[in-house]
């Protein structure tokens, strides 16, 4: 990893001569304050900034808060191109490839395994996935962090169908929506496996991180209609989608239109 010599000039001088250090003890060197450890390592490639954080315990505490908060981090990065590794690497292990290092890295990604998911989008670091039962997360492929977004059900148009034991196993995706007068009116849903909802569902998703408040808003778009639905969250924790907003799509363009 490679620091800028203009900043670490300023605390550190050239080394003394060999022969002045004989019988002496070793001087502790100085430590560059956390806030400017901070302001160098948001300037830094990932593959530096994680090498960065394995230096000392007092540079592990600053990577770590640094990698806490979603946009924190605000260098550029230079593309990576995320990919499945081997079946016999694990369900859970992925390849990310440095194009500016020119290498590849192991990654292992928590549950549920990265290789049954579908991406649904990437934004600021982060993947948006959907699992086997049509749910989504979020993942940092670079921290192994993850966070759970609200169920598909809280969707207005899904409603889940239940067994005889009380366990979701199928969804019903109603047309535009759910509503007790559709239902009334003899409407029928469209019926799915849960890991079918998804091939349908999800179009796109987007991830907006507010980084003075720590929290973040997913924006999804989906199906049917071309609908878009909004969740907000800080941390862990999110409310359920709401706020959707229909849309018109012009065929020839291939524009989206929102509609309020």
């Amino acid at each position: 990893m490679g620091l800028f010599p203009s900043v670490l000039g300023k605390f550190r001088g050239d080394p003394p001569p060999m022969e002045n250090m004989v019988g002496k003890s070793p001087e502790p060197e100085p430590e560059l304050p956390p806030d400017m450890l901070s302001s160098i390592f948001a300037l830094l490639e990932v593959p530096d900034l994680v090498r960065a954080g394995s230096v000392c315990s007092s540079w592990r505490s600053v990577y770590t808060a640094l990698r806490s908060q979603l946009l924190k981090h605000k260098q550029r990065q230079t593309p990576c191109l995320l990919y499945h590794t081997s079946e016999s690497a694990g369900e859970n292990a992925a390849c990310l490839y440095s194009l500016a290092e020119k290498r590849a890295y192991k990654l292992t990604l928590p549950d549920p395994p990265i290789r049954s998911r579908y991406l649904i989008g990437s934004s600021h670091g982060w993947l948006i996935t959907s699992d086997e039962r049509s749910e989504l997360h979020l993942v940092n492929p670079i921290t192994g962090e993850q966070i759970v977004l609200p169920s598909v059900i809280t969707l207005e148009q899904v409603k889940p169908v239940f067994d005889d034991e009380g366990s979701v196993h199928k969804y019903e995706l109603w047309e535009p929506r759910y509503t007790a007068l559709a239902e009334f009116l003899g409407h029928e849903p469209s019926v799915y496996a849960l890991d079918e909802l998804r091939d349908y569902l999800y179009l796109k998703a987007y991830l907006f991180p507010d980084p003075q408040t720590e929290s973040y808003i997913v924006v999804l778009i989906h199906n049917p209609e071309y609908q878009i639905s909004f969740a907000q969250g800080q941390g862990t924790v999110g409310g359920p989608f709401c706020h959707q907003v229909g849309t018109i799509k012009n065929a020839s363009t291939r524009m989206v239109y929102c509609m309020q």
